[in-house]
Order: structure tokens, then sequence, then C-alpha cells
């Protein structure tokens, strides 16, 4: 299809995919461009970027913000606020499971923004499978549950059970995809493309990343299993008489990047404030453990957590400890949003990308690039010079989860710390690395406080007490308010989620190292030829990509985490 003189909608527009599909669209001069986003505030944004840098394109640029996802008279209103109001939730749940109606169509969102302006062509880039599957069901139903165990049936159980029904993803993807076609039927789109997502960014079930879950993630399989139930319904879609064209590119790794640069690091849309806890009044492992409560943590005034960031739009900021993992091979690896532009664009005029899995499911994932492993480096560089400019690591945020990745990268830093490099690590014994790691983080304020304040808990070499933040990652308190804690619990959490300065958490890592130091002995003595797709000899040195290679050497050995194609 030609796009000149055509109506674009992109749906997502403020985000790392849609904005760089929205540059594309523009050198193709459609006579109107409508992007919509989630905040105000993005699509004042986008529309103002677009029109700077295309002041000579003919084209009208319309900004539109709010959620899709709801009836209109709801759309500005944030989702947290409808819900906690029993009317409105009470109409949200039969918005979502009544028929669909001519009324309930009108009324939503979706429809008054199709018909507003007749799109041509829509390109739907809102991550639709996270925002339907990241409602938390196993939560809900946990309270559910042991509220009847309780017998605690009054008004929160009501709300509880409200709750759990609005979590149920499939019903909301249903509804969602009714609406779609039923508007873009009236609005006579002619071509549809949406951009999806394999839920895991092209790994397997045995992907070692979450979003900060508890590993294996079921809320991250949802996503996943909604990602390909979506991708079913729009194989439908283009099945169906009197439907647009419909397409869809599912990249199959992590997307970057959108900006490099040093400041103020957000977490669920708001900043990390900085605490920090004496580690000569520790907290007793006795008792109950809660998320939240009391504790010995000091507000460090309105000090936020700033460093050196990389940003991944939706998926938010990652330290270069957490890209230089992901991105590295046989992890994610990850694609540009100019390479998912590129083919989006040559779908729409009709060109054949190979990427079109409408087209053949299976074949056709858009997984990492040769361009993206040249510019890593780059990223990676320029992150070092932030680093060194500002005085200050960048090691991990714990947004990008599990916990498990960040307790690794942390120990690793400080074995690195203390030792010069991973290689080095015996030159010094297990007691001996206990207590001197120990003592850097009793005198190094930064690292403490940054550690405590994304929600990693420290446990001490006696392994009887802990220093934390008033949030913790780890344990999961999935539908209770406390955990008693245990002997066996304190092991799970040391091994999955805190920072151990135990001595035999040292041991571990010393076997690691051992067995590291034979597998790079071992490609040593063969050839090199291109079955050894790389060597190890990089691993074990002195900074934080290294210890990040080494991470994600332990999450492809220990955890069975890596890619196969």
């Amino acid at each position: 299809m030609d796009i000149k003189g055509k109506t674009v909608l992109i749906l997502g527009g403020w985000g790392l995919v849609g904005r760089a599909i929205a540059f594309s669209i523009l050198e193709n001069q459609p006579k109107r461009l409508v992007l919509t986003s989630l905040r105000e505030n993005e699509a004042v944004e986008i529309e103002e970027q677009l029109c700077e840098h295309h002041t000579n394109v003919n084209t009208e640029i319309i900004s539109e913000w709010g959620d899709i996802f709801v009836r209109q008279e709801y759309r500005y209103i944030p989702r947290a606020e409808v819900q906690s109001n029993t009317e409105m939730r009470k109409n949200l749940i039969a918005d979502i499971f009544d028929e669909l109606s001519p009324d309930l169509l009108k009324a939503t969102t979706v429809y008054n923004l199709f018909t507003a302006y007749n799109p041509d062509i829509i390109i739907d880039s809102i991550n639709t499978a996270t925002a339907v599957a990241y409602q938390n069901p196993y939560d809900k139903i946990a309270k559910v549950r042991n509220a009847i165990k309780n017998g605690q049936i009054d008004d929160d159980f009501i709300y509880n059970v409200e709750e759990t029904i609005l979590s149920q993803a499939v019903p909301q993807l249903i509804r969602h995809m009714q609406i779609l076609i039923e508007s873009m039927k009236v609005a006579k789109t002619r071509f549809y493309m949406k951009i999806g997502t394999t839920g895991t960014g092209g790994m397997g079930f045995n992907i070692p990343y979450t979003h900060s879950e508890v590993k294996p993630s079921r809320m991250l399989l949802g996503k996943s299993s909604i990602a390909g139930a979506h991708t079913m319904m729009l194989f439908l879609l283009g099945r169906t008489p009197n439907a647009p064209i419909i397409k869809e590119i599912k990249p199959a790794a992590a997307i970057a990047w959108k900006e490099i640069g040093f400041g103020k690091i957000k977490r669920r849309g708001r900043y990390i404030p900085i605490y920090d806890a004496d580690p000569k009044t520790p907290v007793p492992l006795t008792g109950e453990l809660k998320p939240h409560g009391k504790g010995k943590w000091i507000k460090k005034g309105d000090n936020v957590l700033e460093s050196v960031y990389i940003d991944a739009g939706e998926n938010g900021y990652f330290s270069m400890g957490e890209f230089a993992v992901i991105t590295s091979e046989s992890q994610m690896e990850f694609v540009t949003p100019e390479e998912i532009a590129d083919r989006a664009i040559m779908e729409i005029k009709g060109g054949n990308t190979g990427t079109d899995i409408i087209t053949a499911l299976d074949a056709t994932v858009l997984g990492p690039t040769y361009r993206a492993a040249l510019i890593r480096q780059n990223a990676l560089e320029h992150m070092l010079e932030l680093q060194d400019k500002h005085e200050i690591d960048s090691i991990g945020f714990e947004l990008l989860g599990p916990p498990r990745l960040t307790k690794l990268l942390y120990e690793g830093y400080l074995i690195h710390r203390i030792c010069g490099s991973l290689e080095n690590i015996d030159q010094f014994d297990n007691e001996e690395l206990s207590s001197l790691a120990f003592g850097i983080i009793k005198t190094n304020t930064q690292l403490r406080t940054t550690i405590l304040s994304i929600g990693t808990p420290i446990l001490l070499p006696d392994g009887k007490s802990y220093i934390r933040g008033p949030e913790i990652s780890e344990p999961n308190f999935e539908g209770v308010d406390s955990i008693i804690i245990t002997p066996e619990l304190i092991e799970e959490w040391a091994a999955n989620a805190w920072v151990d300065l135990r001595a035999n958490c040292f041991e571990e890592w010393r076997k690691r190292i051992k067995k590291l130091q034979s597998d790079m002995q071992e490609i040593a003595e063969k050839e090199h030829s291109s079955y050894f797709y790389r060597k190890r000899k990089f691993l074990l040195q002195g900074d934080i990509i290294d210890i990040s290679r080494t991470v994600s050497w332990i999450f492809e050995t220990e955890d069975d985490g890596f890619r196969i194609k």
C-alpha cells in the first residue's frame, strides 16, 4: 500500500518502536499521522519531537492520549483509580464479560478513536500482552482463597473477587480484539500492522529473566501465552472476509535503545528513594518477615537513586551491568527499534521482509542483528565513559529481574573490588572474602544504599542477621502479609535474591570460577573454528562488563538460561 496521502494511526506512538515507526512514516508523506499514548505528557512530547524534526513534511500531526482498553468516559482516569471505585469497577467487569452490543462498542475508547480519524493504516505498537497479562491474578486469587479458608466473607472479599475477575487476561484480550475488528470495519481501515512480542525476548522456558518476579515467573509465561493467543487471533482475523490486511512483526530479542545518560532512576514511573541501614544494628532473622512495615532503615532525605543508565523505552532503565548481561551472546541479545520500523514500512508498502509472523508463524521472528551487535560495544563504551565521569559504577537496579541477577552482579562486583578481578579469588580464603566484603558494605555508603534502595537485602556474615530497605524483591508475599522465617527459607532467599556475605557464598563463587577457568582452558586447547562462537579469555577480568559476561555464563551453565536460535 502507498502511504502517501493516507491517514496513519500509531497506537503507542511514544514508545520505543512506535516512535521509530512514526519518524519513518513521515518520510513517506502521509496526509495525517495520529499518535496515541497512555499519558498526556508522552503524547505532547512525541508530537513536539515529530514536528520539530519534520517541519517540511506536508503532514498533519495529531497526538491523542488515554487508556485505550477502557470505555471512553474512563479514558483519562488512571486505571488504579477506576478499579478502586465500586461503580467503575463493576462497569469494567461488564465491559469485558457482557456480550458486545452496539451500545457497548460505541462507548469504547477504541471505537471513538478509530471513527474520529478513519485511519487507512493502523500500526499497533502497544505491548498488549503486558497490558492484559500483568495484573497478577495469582496474588488476587491467593487472597480470595485465604479469605474463604478463614471465613472472611466481607466487603474486602467482594473487592478481591472483583479484582480477580478483572485480572483474567484471556477474556480481556478477546474483548479487545472484538472491539478492534468491529471498529476497523466502521472506520474502513485497510491495513493493520501489529508489533508483537514473544514475551521472553526470543528465549525459551529457561529464560533467566523476569520483571522482578520469582523465577520461573508464571506472570511472564502468562504474558507469552497471551502474546501467542494474540497472534493466533490476528491469524484468524487475516482469514476473515472484509477485514483489513493483517500483519504482525514479532521481535525475538530485547529492543533498545532510546537514550544513554546519567540521572535519576525510575521504577514503575517513580524515582527510587535512597535508604540506608546501619550494619552495626542488624535485624535478627527471627519471627515474621514482612514485605513492608517497620525496620531499622533510614530514609536519606529527599535523595533518590542516580546512576548511569540506558533507557529501553517501555522496559524502563537498565544499568550498565543489566544491559551487558541481557544483550550478551546466548542471552536475549537485542534489536534496534529502527530495524523494526524499516521492516514494518516495507511490509506496509507490499515488500516481503520474511518477518511477518501471520504469513509464517514459526520462521519469521526478528532476532538479534549484526548492526546491534556492532553498536552494542559503542553503547557499553559510552556507559563506561559516563561511569568514569560521574565516579559511579552502574551495576544493577533490580528493574530487569530476577532478583538473582541483581544478587550475582553485586556479589561479583564485591569480589572484583577485593581481588582486582574474579580470577584472583584464590588469593583469599572464604572467611577473608566474607570479612572484606562486609567491610566494603560498612564503609561504602553509596554502594550499600543503592543495594538496599533497589529492594535487595544483604545477608550479613553471621547468616543470622541482615540489613534491608522498606521494600524487598524476595521473597514473594503473594496473598500473604508475612512469612515465618526459617533456616531453610534463609538459604533459599540467599541463593535466589539476597546479597550473601557468608563464607559459603564465596565458596560457591570459587567453584564457579574454577569451572569457568576449566571451560576456558578446554576451548583454548581446541581448534578455533567457527564451531566456537566466542572465546572465554575475556572473562574474569576487572570491569563490570566482564562481571556481566561471567553472570551470563552462570545463567547459561547453572540455569540453562540461553537461546538456541
